[in-house]
C-alpha cells in the first residue's frame, strides 16, 4: 500500500479582488514623524561624556584605548604600579572657566569598558611623562591625600592612525596642565585657543 499524500491546500484567486496602494479608511492618517538631525561622532562624544562631567564644553583629544593605573606604597613591597581596572576611551576636555576666579580648567577622562567606574582627573600642576606613563598628581577633596595615576595609552607603529598617540596626548595634557595652574607654557598645541 502506498502512503497517503498530505493534502495540499490550493488557493484560488478571485478575478474580482484587484490589488490596491490606496486604502481607503475613515481613520486619518498620522503627522509624518520629524527626523532627528543626524549628529556627528563628536558631538555624540561630547553629550556622553556632559553626562558624566556636565561642566565639558569640548573635546580637545581622544586616544582611543588607555589602561589606568595607581601608584601605592605597600609597606612589605614597597612602591608599586597596580592596575585600577579601569581601561577605555581617554578624553581631554575643556570645562567651563572657574566662576570664582575664572581661571581655565581642564581634566583627562577614561570612559571604563570594563566597568561602571570611570576615571575623572582635574588637570593642574606638574604632569610627567616618563616610560611611555603619562603621570598625574591629584589630592582627595576629603582628606587631601595625594594619588599618583599613570596613564598608559596604546599606540601601533609608525603609519597607523594610533602611532605617536601616547607623546601626543602627554604634551596636550601637560600644557592643559599648565593653562589652568596659570603657567602658560609652549608646548605649541594651541589648547583653547
Amino acid at each position: 500500500m502506498t502512503p497517503k499524500k498530505p493534502k495540499t491546500h490550493q488557493r484560488h484567486q478571485s478575478a474580482h479582488l484587484q490589488p490596491s496602494d490606496q486604502y481607503d479608511s475613515d481613520v486619518p492618517l498620522p503627522p509624518p514623524q520629524d527626523v532627528p538631525p543626524q549628529r556627528t561622532n563628536a558631538e555624540l562624544n561630547l553629550s556622553v561624556l556632559q553626562r558624566h562631567l556636565p561642566s565639558t564644553t569640548s573635546i580637545i583629544s581622544i586616544a582611543p584605548y588607555a589602561v589606568v593605573y595607581i601608584f601605592t606604597s605597600a609597606p612589605q613591597n614597597g612602591p608599586v604600579w597596580e592596575k585600577s581596572g579601569i581601561e577605555g576611551t581617554l578624553f581631554v576636555c575643556q570645562q567651563t572657566i572657574a566662576p570664582m576666579d575664572g581661571t581655565e580648567r581642564y581634566s583627562v577622562v577614561v570612559l571604563n569598558r570594563k566597568g561602571l567606574n570611570d576615571f575623572i582627573c582635574p588637570l593642574s600642576g606638574d604632569i610627567d611623562y616618563e616610560a611611555g606613563y603619562i603621570i598625574l598628581r591629584s589630592s582627595s577633596e576629603e582628606g587631601g591625600e595625594e594619588n599618583i595615576w599613570g596613564l598608559w595609552i596604546f599606540e601601533e607603529e609608525e603609519g597607523s592612525s594610533t602611532a605617536g598617540m601616547r607623546e601626543v596626548n602627554a604634551k596636550i595634557i601637560q600644557e592643559c596642565a599648565a593653562r589652568a595652574s596659570g603657567n602658560v607654557s609652549s608646548y605649541g598645541y594651541g589648547v583653547g585657543t
